[in-house]
């Protein structure tokens, strides 16, 4: 258990419990984390591009955070815990849900949770339908829109033949048009009149084929960048696309 508990059971302090355990490992630990430890841009623009697409939190008792993924999506999970560990020292679990395919990296942490607000905002609880950059495209560096872009494509966007960025987003849509406008792309876009049907709009952004191998190349050298040894198609589809 934790040390806390430990001491409240047999009434001893927390130092004098953990002085007289010699095997620290026993006891579990909060994980308290009160900065970041990477000033890399890319890495951070990574994070908040993920959290954009696939995140979500709340507060119920704690903090919490979850980042939504895929269990089959061995490689892809195993990359959102380390950038939480390479950006925060954050360890996390990743937890499946044994009827469905639907797995989330989950962890608990006020920092971080607030930590997000310094990069996006969003009106309500309407997460989803809202999400967008806190400031325009032109207040931020390369490097952190790099990050961002790698995030967002990583997420919401496809990428074999073509490009195909679709969010129910105006905000968010447009963010990617820009970002990808920033790096002499020139996409398409395109809205999804979806209201006949009771469900939101779909914003559509989308390059051309040979745009669009332009794109791969960058986003898989943004991913050597920041240290990680996989190709871009590696990450979102699996090894068969080494």
């Amino acid at each position: 258990g934790s040390l806390r508990k430990v001491s409240r059971k047999f009434n001893r302090s927390i130092g004098t419990i953990h002085k007289y355990i010699p095997n620290h490992s026993l006891f579990k630990s909060q994980n308290i984390i009160k900065r970041t430890y990477s000033d890399d841009e890319r890495l951070i623009g990574t994070y908040v591009g993920l959290w954009m697409g696939d995140g979500t939190q709340f507060y119920e008792n704690r903090y919490t955070i979850k980042i939504c993924s895929n269990k089959n999506d061995k490689i892809l999970n195993n990359f959102y815990q380390q950038i939480l560990q390479r950006l925060f020292q954050k360890k996390t679990c990743l937890l499946e849900e044994k009827s469905t395919n639907r797995a989330y990296v989950k962890f608990y942490s006020k920092f971080i949770f607030d930590f997000i607000y310094k990069y996006v905002k969003y009106e309500n609880k309407k997460k989803t339908s809202t999400v967008r950059l806190r400031k325009n495209i032109e207040e931020y560096n390369n490097d952190f829109l790099e990050g961002c872009l790698l995030g967002l494509a990583l997420s919401d966007g496809f990428l074999k033949n073509r490009f195909k960025f679709n969010v129910i987003s105006d905000k968010l849509s447009e963010n990617m048009y820009n970002i990808l406008k920033r790096f002499k792309f020139n996409p398409s876009y395109y809205i999804h009149n979806r209201k006949n049907y009771g469900w939101e709009n779909l914003h559509m952004i989308s390059l051309n084929v040979n745009e669009s191998k332009l794109l791969l190349r960058l986003l898989d050298k943004i991913i050597k960048k920041i240290g990680f040894n996989y190709s871009f198609k590696e990450l979102k589809y699996g090894p068969a696309q080494i």
